[in-house]
């Protein structure tokens, strides 16, 4: 009995385990732990605030939203910011216009600065500024041009520049710059700032380089209509290898007539472009047309019920795109090839 009893005693005599001391045991291990794994990412990865950890020795100074040499948009009078300026670039501008990003990205975007104001009397009166960095003046006019609204009406204000203005909104090229306003209602208090706005825009100063697209004095200035060149840079008229491209409206009696040039290296590679451009509509369905032109001979052709004019001139490519009427399009193809000629000849 005492034998049982003795056995029994010494079986469940076993020393408890301290709850305390269990408790700081495992803490320990936990902060060898933590140590070991800052001390593996400090290794791997200098930023480490991605795993919640800081330290003073690894914080990194934030970058200003404005950098140093990105341009003022300044409020006009009796207007607040509404929000701070918003920098976007190639990576993200779909962001702000989805749909329309590849248009700036491909003719050398490098920055948007967005800025919405506010009139301080009436918060239904604010306007929303685009201020594009699109890298020279040229890129900029491109932008500019081809996205030119029907119902333009040129203003004071851009009478040396390259600009116009709409009911509810502004558009204008400033040097590398091409600028939008947009007005949230047709107010002649919002035109007002508006235009204050982009005075204040055209006081960023821009290179000499930057001061006009000088292609552009290469159009004929007689029957030429007003505000109507374009730049396409690429792939003008569905035709990739069109690039460089300059067009204009020209008034022939009362045809509208599209003329177009392209100013090459020379003349062996203008030829080349256009070659390219004439195979492109034969292999279209565009068949050749008879003229009492020598010098246009082999160049017109009918395409889809309109005439398309292409030839060479030197080291230009010029010709005229979609016209409806072939005299007319030859008589305008034929002011713009003397013009070209000319100020080729005056270089040489």
């Amino acid at each position: 009995m005492n034998q049982n009893h003795t056995q029994f005693s010494s079986g469940s005599d076993r020393r408890p385990q301290n709850r305390p001391e269990t408790i700081v045991s495992i803490s320990i291990i936990a902060v060898l732990l933590v140590i070991a794994v800052i001390l593996f990412v400090r290794q791997k990865d200098t930023d480490i605030r991605r795993f919640g950890i800081t330290a003073p020795s690894l914080q990194l100074t934030p970058k200003p939203i404005e950098l140093e040499n990105s341009p003022v948009i300044q409020q006009p009078a009796g207007f607040d910011k509404l929000s701070q300026t918003e920098i976007y670039t190639a990576e993200n501008l779909y962001e702000k216009i989805d749909g329309k990003a590849p248009l700036y990205t491909e003719a050398g975007f490098l920055k948007l600065y967005c800025q919405r104001l506010i009139s301080k009397t009436d918060p239904n009166l604010w306007m929303e500024v685009f201020l594009y960095d699109m890298g020279n003046v040229r890129n900029a006019f491109s932008v500019y041009s081809t996205q030119h609204r029907a119902d333009a009406k040129i203003l004071p204000i851009f009478t040396q520049t390259y600009g116009y203005g709409t009911s509810n909104g502004l558009y204008f090229v400033h040097g590398r710059y091409y600028a939008e306003l947009i007005g949230s209602a047709e107010s002649d208090q919002l035109v007002m700032a508006m235009l204050e706005t982009a005075a204040n825009i055209q006081k960023n100063p821009v290179s000499a380089e930057d001061l006009k697209v000088n292609e552009l004095d290469l159009f004929q200035s007689e029957n030429l209509v007003p505000d109507s060149m374009k730049l396409y840079l690429k792939n003008a008229f569905g035709f990739e290898g069109l690039s460089d491209i300059f067009t204009a409206q020209y008034q022939i009696g009362d045809q509208i007539i599209t003329v177009f040039f392209s100013k090459r290296l020379d003349a062996a590679e203008a030829e080349a472009m256009a070659a390219g451009y004439r195979k492109f509509l034969m292999e279209n369905g565009a068949t050749a047309k008879q003229t009492t032109s020598d010098f246009l001979k082999d160049k017109i052709f009918e395409f889809y019920g309109v005439t398309e004019i292409v030839f060479t001139t030197g080291r230009f490519v010029v010709g005229v795109h979609e016209a409806e009427n072939q005299d007319s399009a030859e008589k305008a193809a034929m002011i713009l090839a003397v013009k070209l000629s000319d100020s080729d000849k005056a270089k040489q």
